[in-house]
C-alpha cells in the first residue's frame, strides 16, 4: 500500500456521494438534458466534480460513499432530518446512472446497510490513519470539519459543485473559531437546520464559537451558565441542556462502523477509459469530456486512419492529381472537403483564385491539389454519393448529397448553440492524427457521418434529411446567391424622412419631459418617468425600474410622453437595423445577398442573418415604405406567395379540430369565428378591435401563450384573460385535447414531433420550478405547430424550386420569409409561374383542412404583397 510504502504524499479521497448528487442537482438548471430528453443536471454537475479532481490532483485512489440509512440517529431523536422532502423526481431519474459513472472513473462505491455516509467516511478515514494515509474528504456538509486532522482534509462544496475549498486544521479554525474536534459541539449549541438538529433558541455561530473558546466544550458551557451574560440567553441554556446534548451526539460522527475494504487495492485502480468516455458520450457530458480529454491526454482518443498512411497515399498541398482520381475512390460515400482561397481583410478575391479539396472514401484519400473553379471538383464527383459539413458553406453543391453532418446533428440535437465539425466528432471520440488538415477534415466527416446515421434512423429522422434538409441545401445556397435589389434612391428618401420624424419626436419628448437627456439611457429614462413625473413602476430590475416596451404599452395611457417615446424607439431602431445598414451589405452585383441559417432553431425555421431581412415590418407604415424599397431587377417583377393562416390549418388538422377545420373549408374568417365565441356575439355586432383581440387569442393559443400573457399583450385583466382562453378552448375541444396531449407526451418522452418527424426535447417539464414547466408546456404546445409550420415551408421551397426549373422559366426565388416566399422573373412568366408557385406550396403536405396561398406580383416587394 502506498501509506506503507512512505509515500505519504498521495491521498486518498472520500467523496460523500448523497452530498455531492443533491448539490449538483440544485445548483445546475433542471432544464439540462441530453439531446433525446433525458434530465442530466445532477450526472453533469458530478461528472465535473469528479474531472476537477481528475484534473487538479492527477489519478488518486478514490472511494465514492453514499447514505444506507440513520445510522441510529432516529432512534436518538425522531425529528431528525424529518423536514427532509423526498427525493426530485428529477433527480431519481437520475440516481441509478450515479454509481455506473463512478465505476467507469475506476472509483469504489461503497455504502453500509443502516449508516449514513458521514459515517462511513468516519471510519475508513480512522482505517486510513491508522496506516499512515492522507485523506482529502469531499463533501457538502460541514458537520465533516470535525474529522480534520493531520493527515485529514476536507473540499468543500458548500460554494457549489467545482466551486471548492480545500480545510486543514488552521483553515477551519480560521473559519469558526474554534478547533475542528470542537465542531459536534459548536453544533451542540447551535443546532443545524438542515438536519433538523435543534441546538439552543438564540445561538448562533459567533456565540456558540465565543463560549466554546471561553469554557472549552459543550459540557464546559452547560456547567458555567452563571458566569454567562445575558438573562435570555442563561435561561435558554438552562432549559435547553437536554437537547444541546442530545444536538452534540447526533453531530457526532460514528468511526466504529463495520466497512472492510482493501485500502491498498485503490491505490492500483485505474478507470476504463474506453468506458468512461462511453459514459460522458452516452450522457453528452460536451465540457466534462473536454477537461477529461485534456486531464487523460488526448493522444488516446480512439483513432481513426491517419489521411497520410491509407493505402500510402501521399497527401500534399501542391497540384497534384487531376480531380478525376476521384473515380478510382471506394468505398460507399464519398466524404468532401472544400477550402476557398484566404482573402486578407478588405482585399477583393484574386482574378485567379485557387481552391483546394479533399475526398476521402473510407479507405482511400485523393487530394487535387489546387483548382480554379470548384464546379470542376462538382463534375469530378459526379453522381457519387457525397457526404459533407454543413455543404451549404461549399461553393458548389454536390449533385448527390446524401449527407450532411452539422445537418445531421442539429437534427439530433436542435438546441445547441452551434455544430462545429470537430466539437460532434469529439464527443464521439473521433480524432485524426495531425496530417494534411483538409484530408483530415474529409475523414473526421466521413466518420462522423457513420456514427450519426444509426442516430438518425433510430430516431425516425430519416425521411426529415433525405426529403427536407438535403434538398434544401441546394435551394438555400441558390437563393443566397440570387439575392435581391435595393432600391438605394428610395431608401435614403425614406431615411431623410423617418431621421427627421426621429430629431422631432426627441425634441418633444424633451419639452414635456422639461429637459434634455438621453433616450436610450434605462437610468435617465427611469428618472423621468418614474421620479420626476410619478408614473406607475411595473418592474423592477437590477438596474431599477423597467422601462421596457411592455412597460412602456401599459403606462402609455398615463402621460403623452409615453407613446411619443414608444414612436421614438420603434422608428429609432428600424433607421438603425435598416435604413443605415442595409446599403453597407449591398454586394458588387448591386444585390442583397442574406445568408440562411438551416441550423439555429429549434423549431426548424429557418433565420436571415447579414442582413437579416425576416424581421421587417410589414404592419407598420414604415415598414411598409421600407419594404417598397425592395426591387427586382429592370425588366423583371416581383411574385410574393404566402401562407394563409397555415398555422391555424396546421392546428386544425393535428388536433382534428372539426369546428375549427369547417370554418376553414367553408371559406369564413376564423378571427371572426374566434372573436364570436370569445365575445359571446354574433359577427354582425362584432367591431374592429373585437376581431383584433380574438386573432391574439388564436396565436396565442398556438404559441401556447398563457392567460398572464393574453392579459399583457392585450392589456386587459388575467381573469378576462383566461375567460377569453376557456370559451375558446369550449368552441374547439379538441384543441384543448391536442394541447393536453403534446404536453403529456413531452412529459413521458422528453420531447414532441412535427407532422413531418421533427423532434425537440422539452427538458423543462420535468423541472421542479413551476414557471420553468409552465414554459415547457408552452414550447411543447408551440413546437408541434411553428415545427410543422417550418417543415411545409422548407417542403414548398424545394418543390417550387424543382417545378421552376423543370419548366424552364427564368423565374427564381429570392427570399423566404417566415411563410412567405418571394420570387424575380420576367413579366411574362408571372401567370405561369404563379400557377407553379401555388400549386407547389398548397401541395407541399396532404392537409386537411387544405393549405391556402395568397400571391401577388408588383414592381416591389410591397406591391408583390
Amino acid at each position: 500500500m502506498a501509506g506503507s510504502n512512505g509515500d505519504t504524499q498521495r491521498e486518498l479521497f472520500l467523496i460523500d456521494g448523497n452530498s455531492l448528487a443533491y448539490r449538483a442537482f440544485f445548483a445546475l438548471p433542471e432544464s439540462i438534458a441530453t439531446s433525446d430528453g433525458r434530465p442530466t443536471n445532477a450526472i453533469f454537475g458530478f461528472a465535473s466534480m469528479l474531472v476537477k479532481i481528475l484534473t487538479d490532483y492527477g489519478q488518486v485512489p478514490t472511494v465514492v460513499v453514499w447514505d444506507a440509512g440513520m445510522s441510529g440517529r432516529k432512534e436518538i431523536s425522531a425529528d431528525y432530518k424529518a423536514q427532509r422532502s423526498k427525493k426530485p423526481d428529477l433527480l431519481s431519474l437520475q440516481w441509478p446512472h450515479l454509481r455506473p459513472l463512478v465505476e467507469a472513473f475506476g472509483y469504489r462505491n461503497v455504502s453500509v446497510e443502516g449508516y449514513e455516509a458521514d459515517d462511513v467516511i468516519a471510519a475508513l478515514t480512522e482505517q486510513a490513519k491508522e496506516r499512515g494515509v492522507p485523506v482529502m474528504v469531499v463533501t457538502g456538509d460541514r458537520d465533516a470539519y470535525q474529522l480534520v486532522d493531520d493527515g485529514v482534509r476536507i473540499m468543500s462544496t458548500s460554494r457549489g459543485v467545482t466551486d471548492t475549498k480545500v480545510y486543514d486544521r488552521e483553515a477551519v479554525i480560521e473559519r469558526y473559531g474554534i478547533a475542528p474536534e470542537l465542531i459536534p459541539d459548536f453544533i451542540g449549541l447551535k443546532g443545524d437546520t438542515s438536519d433538523n438538529i435543534p441546538g439552543v433558541p438564540g445561538i448562533g455561530d459567533k456565540t456558540a464559537a465565543d463560549l466554546l473558546q471561553k469554557f472549552g466544550d459543550l459540557e464546559g458551557v452547560l456547567s458555567s451558565i452563571d458566569q454567562i451574560t445575558g438573562a435570555k440567553r442563561k435561561q435558554n441554556l438552562i432549559e435547553h441542556a437536554d437537547n444541546a446534548r442530545m444536538s452534540k451526539l447526533l453531530a457526532t460522527m460514528v468511526r466504529d462502523v463495520p466497512v472492510d475494504i482493501d485500502l491498498e487495492a485503490e491505490f492500483t485502480r485505474e478507470p476504463d477509459r474506453a468506458n468512461l468516455r462511453a459514459v460522458f458520450r452516452d450522457w453528452e457530458l460536451r465540457d466534462p469530456l473536454r477537461r477529461l480529454e485534456e486531464a487523460l491526454e488526448a493522444a488516446e482518443l480512439e483513432a481513426i486512419p491517419r489521411p497520410e498512411d491509407v493505402e500510402k497515399i501521399q497527401v500534399k498541398t501542391g497540384p497534384a492529381r487531376n480531380p478525376s482520381d476521384i473515380t478510382r475512390l471506394k468505398g460507399e460515400y464519398l466524404a468532401v472537403a472544400l477550402q476557398p482561397p484566404e482573402i486578407p481583410e478588405g482585399e477583393l478575391l484574386p482574378r485567379e483564385p485557387r481552391w483546394r479539396f479533399a475526398a476521402y472514401a473510407g479507405g482511400n484519400i485523393a487530394l487535387s491539389g489546387e483548382v480554379d473553379d470548384p464546379k470542376v471538383l462538382v463534375e469530378a464527383v459526379g453522381d457519387r454519393a457525397v457526404i459533407a459539413h454543413d455543404a451549404k458553406a461549399l461553393t458548389e453543391i454536390p449533385r448527390n448529397l446524401v449527407f450532411d453532418t452539422a445537418i445531421a446533428g442539429y437534427l439530433l440535437d436542435p438546441a445547441r448553440r452551434g455544430y462545429p465539425l470537430d466539437e460532434l466528432a469529439e464527443e464521439r471520440a473521433i480524432a485524426a492524427e495531425a496530417g494534411d488538415e483538409l484530408a483530415t477534415t474529409a475523414v473526421l466527416i466521413h466518420e462522423l457521418a457513420n456514427r450519426q446515421r444509426p442516430q438518425i434512423v433510430e430516431r425516425g429522422l430519416q425521411e426529415l434529411l433525405d426529403t427536407v434538409e438535403l434538398p434544401l441545401v441546394k435551394v438555400l445556397r441558390e437563393t443566397e446567391k440570387a439575392g435581391i435589389k435595393l432600391d438605394t434612391k428610395q431608401l435614403e428618401i425614406v431615411a431623410t424622412r423617418i431621421k427627421a420624424e426621429v430629431a422631432e419626436l426627441e425634441r418633444e419628448i424633451w419639452e414635456l419631459a422639461g429637459e434634455e437627456f438621453i433616450l436610450g439611457s434605462p437610468q435617465q429614462l427611469q428618472q423621468i418617468l418614474f421620479e420626476k413625473l410619478g408614473l406607475s413602476r411595473k418592474r423592477r430590475g437590477k438596474t431599477g425600474y423597467s422601462t421596457d416596451n411592455r412597460v412602456l404599452e401599459a403606462i402609455k395611457d398615463e402621460h403623452e410622453i409615453v407613446p411619443k417615446i414608444i414612436k421614438y424607439r420603434e422608428l429609432s431602431k428600424l433607421a438603425q437595423t435598416y435604413l443605415d445598414a442595409l446599403p453597407n451589405w449591398i454586394g458588387e452585383d448591386g444585390r442583397l445577398h442574406t445568408t440562411f441559417e438551416q441550423t439555429t432553431a429549434a423549431t426548424g425555421r429557418l433565420s436571415s442573418i447579414n442582413p437579416n431581412l425576416q424581421n421587417i415590418p410589414i404592419r407598420t407604415e414604415t415598414g411598409r415604405e421600407i419594404r417598397a424599397c425592395f426591387i427586382p431587377e429592370p425588366g423583371n417583377v416581383l411574385l410574393s406567395a404566402d401562407y394563409s393562416q397555415v398555422e391555424l390549418r396546421v392546428l386544425a388538422q393535428i388536433a382534428n379540430e372539426q369546428v375549427l377545420r369547417d370554418i376553414f373549408l367553408r371559406g369564413e374568417d376564423v378571427h371572426t369565428e374566434t372573436a364570436s365565441a370569445v365575445f359571446e356575439l354574433p359577427a354582425e355586432q362584432l367591431d374592429v378591435g373585437m376581431r383584433s383581440k380574438a386573432k391574439m387569442v388564436n396565436y396565442g393559443i398556438v404559441y401556447g401563450l398563457s392567460a398572464y400573457g393574453l392579459a399583457d399583450r392585450l392589456k386587459i385583466p388575467q381573469e378576462e384573460a383566461q375567460e377569453f382562453i376557456d370559451r375558446y378552448l369550449e368552441r374547439f375541444p379538441a384543441v384543448a385535447q391536442f394541447m393536453k396531449d403534446a404536453v403529456e407526451q413531452a412529459s413521458e418522452h422528453g420531447y414532441v414531433s412535427t407532422l413531418i418527424g421533427r423532434r425537440r426535447q422539452i427538458p423543462e417539464l420535468r423541472a421542479r420550478n413551476w414557471q420553468v414547466r409552465k414554459l415547457g408546456e408552452r414550447l411543447a404546445v408551440n413546437t408541434v405547430i411553428q415545427g410543422t409550420a417550418a417543415d411545409i415551408i422548407k417542403i414548398a421551397m424545394v418543390r417550387c424550386y424543382d417545378a421552376l426549373e423543370a419548366a424552364g422559366l427564368k423565374t427564381r426565388c429570392i427570399l423566404q420569409i417566415h411563410d412567405e416566399l418571394l420570387f424575380e422573373g420576367p413579366p411574362d412568366e408571372m401567370e405561369q409561374a404563379t400557377a407553379i408557385v401555388t400549386r407547389e406550396m398548397v401541395g407541399a403536405i396532404e392537409m386537411d383542412p387544405p393549405l391556402e396561398v395568397d400571391a401577388g406580383v408588383g414592381e416591389n416587394w410591397l406591391k408583390a404583397k
